[in-house]
Formats: C-alpha cells, sequence, structure tokens
C-alpha cells in the first residue's frame, strides 16, 4: 500500500533527495556540547569545543574535542555531552548518529573567567 501524501506534495520519492553535509553535523555537534559544558560549569571560561563529523549513507559519527571543568566529574561530564550531541544532532538532521567519540583536550580550573565585584 502506498502512503497517501500530504495535501499538496508530492510523494516523497518524486520530490527528491536531502542531503545533510558534514559541516552542518559539525555545526550542530560543536554548539550542543558548548551548551552541555556551559550547563556543567556556568561561570568557568572553556575553549569552544570542535567537532568533526563523518557522514556514511544513513548515520553520522561525531568527534568532538572539549575542554572540561576542573576539578569536576569527568566521566559524568563527557556522558552527558555524548548524550546531548546526539539528540541534537538527530532531532534537528533527522539523521541516526551512531558513535560519538569524544577527547578531552584540557582540564581549565573551575570558576576562571568571571570577575568578582566586590
Amino acid at each position: 500500500m502506498r502512503a497517501v501524501p500530504a495535501e499538496g506534495l508530492a510523494p516523497a520519492a518524486d520530490r527528491g533527495v536531502l542531503q545533510i553535509g558534514g559541516r552542518v553535523v559539525e555545526k550542530i555537534a560543536a554548539r550542543a556540547a558548548r551548551e552541555a559544558t556551559t550547563e556543567a560549569a556556568p561561570d568557568t571560561v572553556l575553549r569552544a569545543p570542535r567537532a568533526g563529523a563523518t557522514m556514511h549513507h544513513d548515520h553520522a559519527t561525531v568527534d568532538l574535542d572539549v575542554d572540561v571543568p576542573y576539578p569536576g566529574p569527568v566521566v559524568k561530564i563527557v556522558r552527558t555531552i555524548r548524550q546531548r550531541v546526539r539528540a541534537d544532532v538527530e532531532y534537528l538532521t533527522g539523521m541516526p548518529v551512531v558513535r560519538v567519540d569524544v577527547t578531552v583536550g584540557r582540564l581549565t580550573r573551575g570558576g576562571h573567567g568571571k570577575r568578582r565585584v566586590e
């Protein structure tokens, strides 16, 4: 049985192909990683995460290089980053992310970055 197209739209096979570029996935992943690390350490200035993405026919893999606040639960923070990146990329692109590899490039002492005004 063929699916009934939405009103005014041709069947999916007749509309064409959508391809999501690797750079798009990289930008989404970097932003998601930045948001996750900011939530983990809101008072610490961290380098912007760097992301790479490898696109496959029907899925993507993501590589990240991030800073993590020190002292802090590194494994827990990285787990949160992975979950956030996977969720955001999959939601925004509709493409499954099969792997998110994270490299912690630097530990940054917590609390540095915002000056306290007395």
